[in-house]
């Protein structure tokens, strides 16, 4: 029976303007699905997938469309628009909240913050929970609270033979444990979160500083050998951009976002910056200065502008210093024009304590973004990012999904234990391979 909500066909007026609709990657696309679904109620999820079932057709899933590499668009796949399932509710007193999966991360944070309690969504504006929290979460206050999926508490889901359970640690364990780290490789959609919140940190803000690309090897090696020391209350990254402050000559801008609960805290965090040896050699510094989350998120989006086609790349890392160094001099002598950048996170992992597919990070975390809006520039730009990290595979340890292009370069996601055991779960809740999996997958390495 065919379901009682609204979907497209490729061969509709709209279609493709429809598909187009849910990607912040502006690239063309070269593969369509069969048809794009908007279920409104679970029961509309259950009925898409059983349908799905009936036509021998897998399903694709798209809560927000930020995935770079559009994972969510299939060749002759039933691609599930979540985009109605974007209610949430807070519980102040429980200190929990439940949020469908198109629910902005920068909406529920904005809302917490007035209420004055924290989770640690995403840093970019209009990336939902769905795709954000099933690959991990790398966020705000990441340092000290780790990933966001780790304060999932439980979540709501359909399978693939069209059941409806509650999954958390004690109630379908399996499920839970999967769709904390499977990205979009996950088999089941999940129409709920059920969420962990935190009190506001009672100082946030940032500090920061900006160099010129002649300091580069500096920079670099400073950041290397202050990374283990920066405390937990700050997020210490870099970009090197060919654009500083928006309007500037290129340079490596030092961003440090602090999450401090109290004034020790706060002075111990800027320590690392106000007391640093290279803090002379910027030809901008500035104090902390106390920033909300729609200042916060202002500055993040300022790198991520909409409209643009982009190619993005990753890696985890702890090679040696020099060797870093060596990929950032490449990187500087053939950057892409604005707001094309690279970003080197200080990680530092610790010991996690949380059953969870989620299983691959290291000391470092380096992504390259090129972006574009001119069809010509395709050509120049369009594989910049995963052609240099092709070239440097051997510095990494492997990737995380939030900046997956895993369709031209496979890489290591996934711990190979839990990428075996993730597989084990599969085939026995979804037997029939009827989700799409990740774009591709590297050989599982004993």
């Amino acid at each position: 029976m065919k379901p009682d909500c609204r979907i497209i066909r490729r061969e509709d007026p709209g279609f493709r303007q429809a598909v187009t609709g849910t990607l912040f990657n502006k690239r063309p696309l070269d593969r369509w699905p069969a048809m794009i679904c908007y279920p409104r109620t679970v029961a509309d999820v259950r009925d898409l997938v059983l349908y799905a079932k009936s036509l021998e057709k897998k399903i694709s899933i798209c809560s927000g469309g930020h995935s770079w590499s559009a994972n969510h668009v299939r060749d002759d796949a039933v691609l599930i628009d979540l985009s109605n399932f974007n209610e949430y509710a807070i519980d102040a007193a429980k200190m929990t909240a439940t949020a469908g999966p198109a629910v902005g991360g920068s909406v529920l944070m904005t809302e917490l913050f007035k209420r004055e309690l924290f989770f640690p969504a995403g840093h970019c504006r209009g990336v939902c929970l769905g795709g954000y929290l099933l690959q991990g979460g790398f966020a705000w206050n990441g340092p000290k609270l780790g990933l966001a999926c780790e304060s999932v508490i439980g979540i709501d889901v359909v399978t693939a033979d069209g059941e409806y359970l509650h999954c958390d640690e004690r109630e379908n364990a399996d499920l839970f444990w999967a769709a904390r780290g499977a990205g979009p490789g996950f088999f089941g959609v999940v129409v709920r979160f059920h969420l962990k919140l935190y009190r506001r940190p009672k100082y946030y803000g940032m500090i920061g500083q900006v160099f010129r690309l002649k300091h580069l090897e500096e920079v670099y090696r400073w950041a290397y050998e202050i990374g283990p020391r920066v405390p937990r209350a700050v997020e210490f990254q870099m970009l090197m951009t060919p654009r500083t402050l928006k309007f500037l000559a290129p340079g490596i801008e030092v961003a440090a976002p602090i999450f401090a609960e109290s004034k020790a805290e706060l002075d111990e965090a800027r320590a690392f910056l106000d007391e640093s040896p290279i803090r002379h050699k910027a030809f901008f510094r500035t104090p902390f200065v106390r920033m909300g989350m729609k200042t916060l998120y202002r500055f993040a989006m300022s790198h991520y502008p909409a409209g643009h086609c982009w190619n993005v790349d990753n890696m985890w890392t702890s090679a040696p210093v020099d060797e870093l160094i060596e990929f950032h001099r490449e990187i500087a002598a053939a950057l892409p024009p604005a707001p094309s950048h690279v970003l080197w996170l200080n990680w530092q992992p610790p010991v996690r304590r949380t059953e969870m597919s989620f299983s691959v990070e290291d000391r470092i975390y380096i992504s390259l973004y090129a972006g574009w809006k001119a069809a010509a520039d395709t050509a120049r730009y369009g594989s910049w990012a995963t052609d240099l990290l092709k070239k440097y595979a051997h510095l990494g340890s492997g990737i995380q999904l939030a900046d997956e292009n895993l369709n031209n370069r496979p890489a290591r996601f996934l711990a190979a234990e839990n990428l075996r055991k993730l597989d084990e779960i599969r085939q026995t809740r979804d037997s029939a391979g009827r989700f799409h999996e990740w774009h591709g997958r590297p050989p599982i390495e004993d």
